[in-house]
């Protein structure tokens, strides 16, 4: 097991009863922002014949999830819709807040494109161990705002941050209502393609 059970929220039984279906959820890749370090578009980069961002679509639509999102990127991908940010310039909170927005679903996971390694497994978890408002991924060092179940009416929240001019995603997942799933799998699966040397790296461990 690559996530241990979440934190909170009764006993196992009930957590078990209550455990969300992937089927009721929604999905936002995050692809969007400005990749400087890396010289071009993240989404673009190829492991073997596939794109980071064909990787990611694949693996959620493996999950079963219907409704899947592409947040800060046009080109059309098979089984997907783009969704653009509302408010331009603010970062991951603004592609957060666009997706919460569009959702079909009452909830949304949240990935980025750059973390082609994610077992679908650990996705699956943190959809598994949702009951509102938010799941994150938990490390041994810190929480992944963008590895995480929002309620899709959070909306707001994001929107309020927004306008305040706090960009920060930590905010929105600074609640104790906010369940945290530890990860403990082998830190390499949460590798990120943000520079050149990450991207090495990545060709490397996908041979």
């Amino acid at each position: 097991n690559l996530v241990s059970p979440a934190s909170g929220g009764g006993d196992c039984e009930k957590r078990k009863e209550k455990k969300m279906k992937v089927e009721n959820v929604s999905a936002a890749i995050l692809a969007g922002g400005s990749s400087k370090r890396m010289g071009m578009k993240k989404a673009e980069l190829k492991l073997g014949d596939q794109t980071l961002l064909e990787i990611t679509v694949q693996k959620l639509q493996k999950m079963g999830i219907k409704d899947i999102m592409i947040s800060g990127y046009d080109e059309a991908v098979p089984g997907t819709r783009a969704v653009k940010d509302i408010y331009t310039g603010k970062g991951p909170i603004a592609g957060v807040h666009a997706s919460l927005k569009a959702a079909e679903k009452p909830a949304c996971l949240i990935v980025g494109v750059d973390t082609p390694f994610l077992p679908a497994e650990v996705l699956t978890g943190l959809i598994e161990a949702h009951e509102g408002p938010a799941t994150v991924l938990k490390t041994s060092e810190h929480i992944e705002p963008l590895i995480a179940v929002y309620d899709a009416d959070l909306a707001a929240r994001a929107e309020e941050l927004i306008q305040k001019d706090d960009w920060s995603l930590q905010r929105m997942t600074n609640n104790p209502e906010v369940k945290k799933v530890e990860f403990t799998g082998d830190p390499d699966l949460l590798l990120n393609c943000n520079t050149p040397e990450d991207y090495e790296k990545a060709k490397t461990l996908w041979k």
